[in-house]
């Protein structure tokens, strides 16, 4: 089924995050409290997550460890989402919103969005960020996102069926906040590692992406034939940066695009991002 994130809070809550945006980024100066508590207290009653729209059908969709966040702090801590996804067997079946296809459509939101819509076999969405602002001070902060897609049909004899993969479309939404919108048709459609963040502030800290997608194809022997729909993507109305993508066919990378976002960088901050296909 489509996966559908929570809605941001309405407008009064927008105007909460705006204050507390303008509080973090003067938070050097509260780098030798060492003290979390206080921001979280001030945080605790805003929307944090951003809206997910998410549409998969057929065999091998991978959407992996994406990031859409209204505000992600982190004083004096070390916080880690390390995520492994891997379908090796092509059993996994992830449902659509419609029939022969895969379509996801934005919602409007006051804060970041996520609209990706997947058909077919090896379709891996992973590692996408599209965070409002994200603060870091004197605490590290780590991503490690890895998908791995193996189709082993090695074992089959014969004359292959042929294989209908449906389309693929991606509708943005209105939001308030960066935007990512991709779709996603066919064989070896690898979106990977890319970013809209809006800002990003690093103050005597660490910050570590990193992001490794795969994606192998041994076919089975024999003639086979496969047809693929078609993948589109209609940009919404975003605030902040948007990355938009539609793939079809084989082996298309989109991957490790570092957006238009603003970085301080007062610490390390590293982004690593490794894409391979394979076909046998």
């Amino acid at each position: 089924m489509g996966q559908r994130g929570r809605h941001a809070a309405p407008r009064a809550g927008m105007r909460k995050i705006r204050r507390v945006a303008a509080v973090l980024l003067t938070a050097g100066a509260l780098t030798s409290a060492g003290n979390g508590a206080a921001f979280a207290d001030m945080l605790e009653d805003l929307p944090l997550n951003g809206d997910a729209n998410i549409d998969q059908d057929g065999q091998q969709n991978l959407n992996c460890n994406n990031s859409a966040r209204v505000i992600r702090l982190n004083v004096a801590e070390t916080e880690r989402h390390d995520r492994v996804c891997a379908d090796h067997d092509g059993r996994t079946h992830h449902h659509g919103a419609r029939q022969g296809g895969a379509e996801a459509v934005g919602a409007t939101t006051e804060g970041p969005q996520l609209n990706v819509a997947q058909t077919g076999k090896q379709n891996l969405a992973c590692g996408n960020s599209a965070d409002l602002i994200t603060v870091n001070v004197t605490g590290d902060m780590h991503w490690d996102t890895t998908c791995v897609v193996t189709d082993r049909d090695v074992h089959r004899r014969g004359r292959q069926r042929a294989a209908h993969i449906g389309d693929a479309r991606a509708v943005g939404g209105t939001s308030a906040g960066p935007q990512i919108d991709a779709a996603q048709t066919g064989e070896q459609n690898l979106f990977c590692g890319n970013s809209a963040d809006t800002l990003t502030v690093n103050i005597e800290g660490t910050i570590s992406k990193r992001t490794t997608c795969v994606a192998a194809e041994h076919p089975a022997s024999g003639p086979g034939a496969v047809h693929r729909g078609r993948a589109s993507v209609r940009p919404g109305d975003a605030i902040g940066a948007e990355t938009d993508a539609a793939q079809n066919g084989k082996q298309n990378q989109t991957c490790g695009n570092p957006g238009t976002g603003l970085d301080f960088p007062l610490g390390a901050t590293t982004r690593q991002v490794t894409c391979t296909v394979h076909a046998g």
